[in-house]
C-alpha cells in the first residue's frame, strides 16, 4: 500500500528522517542520504541516523 501523498506542509513534522523527505522531494532514499553526506541537503547526525530540520529544509528548497 502506497503513503498517502502530503499536500500540507503543516503535516510534516518538525523533524525529517531520510524516508520522510525522499518522499516529500521524490527522490530516493539512497538519493537523500548521499546529499546529506555530502552537505547538499541541510541535515544533521543523530544517533548515526540523518535528521532534516522542517524549516531548514523548507528554507533550502526556496533558495534552490
Amino acid at each position: 500500500m502506497k503513503d498517502k501523498p502530503i499536500t500540507n506542509w503543516n503535516d510534516v513534522p518538525i523533524v525529517i528522517d531520510v524516508p520522510m523527505a525522499a518522499r516529500l522531494l521524490g527522490f530516493t532514499v539512497d538519493v537523500i542520504t548521499r546529499k546529506c553526506k555530502k552537505g547538499e541537503i541541510p541535515a544533521h547526525k543523530v544517533f548515526n541516523q540523518w535528521r532534516i530540520d522542517k524549516d531548514e529544509l523548507v528554507q533550502f528548497l526556496h533558495k534552490s
